[in-house]
């Protein structure tokens, strides 16, 4: 059996120290923003804009990649990335933090397309579902232990403390950056496959459903589902759980949920069919979700959401894996889907509550999104094409 590879471990070390900053920036301006002199509306400006401008730099990053061939791309990224964080923690000004945000979207495509593709390339295609694992899990267990020391730290230290520290911390994903890129061969990519209706439509189409869902509609709602069904707090074993810190548990585990499950259920993948299983995965989480309107309990409401996170972790991992085994062009399409998507969620939710509309049509609604994907992925298996 293929054992994961060093280039593996090494890109993803390097591209979860670099988002790190980025995400303790969610965990921590909602509550520390007023501080800054932002307003409410800045701050969802602030935190959306990266999403948005990657609409555009993922095809860039393709363009830039292809026409001049170089690692340069990747260790730059790195660098500026790094230089973002530090910008968080000492700038107060909303247009120099916006521009910030905007240049970590730039940053974050070359990254993300440099390191699905590395995971790619690092070894033969029958393994890939297991290299795709390994790299979500790695990347997810060192950032999920970076964001909760940095969230230590901010209570210990302050913000800007914090946000320099990591930014000087970052700049180690340089070398390991560069050692992720040594002797690494490039696969030619495979014959176009998993269609529906021709071009990359399918894959295209699963990502944007995957977007809405997972990084957008479910953890932009969760904390008002939540109090909606539990009230403000609730008892285990005799002591209350407040409804913040409840939310706030749920959405870490889900950093735990990757880091554990990302290397077991790619391998899984490789054995039963990477095809069978984007099927199954989408197919049953939007079954679990419509399910949601027969039992309104917390304890089932918390099953559900855990059972999204690891459909929704697999199938990212998959369906990239598959686009990248396609070539960068492809996978350059399907997370641009996933990021229009993941831009459109929190929206499309907060849309349901502002109809007056109770809770559980939000799941029926990312329901219905599995289950387009589903559709999509069962059309190119029915057809014969190629698979994963």
């Amino acid at each position: 059996m293929e054992q994961p590879s060093k280039p593996i471990f090494y890109i993803a070390t390097a591209t979860s120290l670099v988002v790190i900053g980025d995400t303790l920036l969610y965990t921590i301006l909602p509550s520390y923003y007023s501080r800054m002199g932002l307003a409410p509306y800045q701050v969802g400006l602030l935190l959306s804009v990266n999403r948005w401008v990657r609409l555009t730099t993922n095809h860039l990053s393709v363009y830039s990649y292809r026409r001049y061939p170089s690692e340069l791309w990747l260790l730059g990224s790195f660098f500026f990335g790094a230089v973002v964080s530090a910008i968080y923690g000492t700038v107060n000004v909303f247009i120099v933090l916006l521009a910030a945000r905007i240049l970590w979207g730039l940053c974050y495509s070359f990254i993300r397309q440099a390191g699905i593709m590395t995971a790619v390339n690092a070894g033969d295609p029958i393994h890939l579902g297991k290299r795709m694992g390994f790299y979500r899990g790695v990347s997810s267990l060192w950032q999920g232990l970076g964001v909760f020391l940095g969230g230590l730290s901010h209570d210990a230290f302050g913000f800007s403390v914090t946000l320099v520290a990591i930014s000087i911390f970052s700049l180690s994903a340089i070398p390991l950056g560069d050692l992720s890129q040594k002797g690494l061969k490039q696969v030619s990519p495979s014959p176009l496959g998993f269609q529906l209706g021709g071009g990359d439509f399918g894959i295209t189409l699963c990502g944007f459903s995957l977007g809405v869902v997972g990084s957008g509609l479910i953890m932009s709602t969760l904390g008002l589902v939540i109090k909606e069904r539990i009230g403000e707090s609730f008892y285990i074993f005799g002591y209350a759980i407040g409804v913040v810190t409840l939310t706030a548990t749920i959405l870490s585990s889900r950093w735990v949920i990757d880091a554990i499950f990302s290397p077991i259920l790619g391998t899984a993948a490789d054995s039963v069919g990477r095809e069978r299983s984007i099927i199954f995965l989408f197919a049953l989480g939007g079954l679990v979700m419509f399910s949601t309107t027969l039992s309104a309990g917390p304890i089932w409401l918390v099953f559900v959401v855990l059972l999204c996170f690891i459909c929704g972790g697999t199938l990212y991992m998959l369906l990239s894996g598959r686009a990248g085994r396609h070539g960068i062009r492809s996978l350059a399409s399907f997370v641009t889907a996933y990021d229009l998507g993941s831009s459109l969620g929190p929206s499309i939710g907060w849309s349901i509550t502002q109809f007056g509309l109770p809770s559980h049509f939000i799941f029926v609604t990312a329901g219905t999104f599995y289950l387009l994907g589903a559709i999509a992925s069962y059309g190119s298996l029915h057809k014969g094409r190629a698979t994963l």
